[in-house]
């Protein structure tokens, strides 16, 4: 299988300098979503990618930053005249919200959403791609996914403090895509606030044992350079995502 990984949206919860959170997996001609931040629709078409090939999209946790996005990538889906059903594995509160939407007719859907709501364990298995969930530790209901394809696999921790769950379901994948919202310089602010620095990002890198590490979630406040280089310390495989970087699996 053919599979690339389309960083659309790397910064964290203010797009200063980087997009809202979103992340493209494109498995020969399907494509997964992971979070959908505002403006990810108009990011997919600048990379080539069709909202009509979307099997499935999968939010990671509750704040506007990473699902605001999916209400407008709908209406496109509609207005392009989408037929196939679409999967929806997201938290249940905005599972709840998408209801109130669709009820109230605040959005013309033209085509089914099978709603998943996410628990610990598989939530979606097709003949491309597997996705286990895992709770992560972000203030609240909070998950990463692991993704399988193929022989291959990657971990998404979305936005988390450390913690050991990472670890316990990350362990030897070949990715894995981590959060990095400050630099360790800020660590007590991080982590009062839910969220990882670069440092912690490579530790969990090395604790799980995985092959490279991708740091995303990245704040106006810091550089590429100041990223990397606190990541590079203590795990030499890493690279910091810029939006529509393309990673090939």
């Amino acid at each position: 299988m053919s599979t690339k990984v389309f960083f659309l949206g790397t910064g964290a919860a203010i797009p200063v300098t980087r997009g809202l959170p979103c992340i493209a997996l494109r498995v020969d001609s399907n494509i997964y979503l992971l979070d959908v931040g505002e403006g990810c629709q108009s990011r997919m078409f600048k990379a080539g990618l069709s909202p009509i090939k979307v099997k499935a999209v999968f939010v990671t946790h509750p704040h506007g930053d990473h699902y605001l996005g999916l209400f407008g990538l709908l209406q496109t889906m509609g207005l392009m005249d989408r037929k196939e059903a679409l999967k929806l594995v997201v938290p249940k509160e905005v599972e709840e919200y998408i209801k109130v939407v669709v009820e109230k007719k605040l959005m013309r859907t033209v085509f089914p959403l099978e709603l998943t709501v996410i628990t610990s364990g598989e939530v979606y298995r097709d003949e491309k791609i597997s996705v286990e969930a895992y709770p992560v530790q972000h203030g609240v209901e909070a998950y990463g996914f692991r993704v399988g394809i193929g022989k291959k696999s990657l971990c998404y921790t979305g936005d988390t403090m450390p913690c050991n769950t990472i670890v316990e379901n990350c362990k030897g994948v070949d990715v894995l895509i981590h959060e990095s919202t400050f630099t360790s310089e800020m660590s007590s602010e991080a982590h009062e606030e839910y969220h990882s620095t670069s440092k912690d990002a490579a530790l969990t890198a090395i604790e799980a044992g995985v092959a490279s590490l991708v740091l995303t979630h990245i704040s106006a406040r810091h550089s590429d350079e100041e990223v990397l280089r606190d990541a590079l310390r203590f795990f030499s495989n890493t690279i910091v995502a810029r939006d529509f970087s393309i990673l090939y699996l």
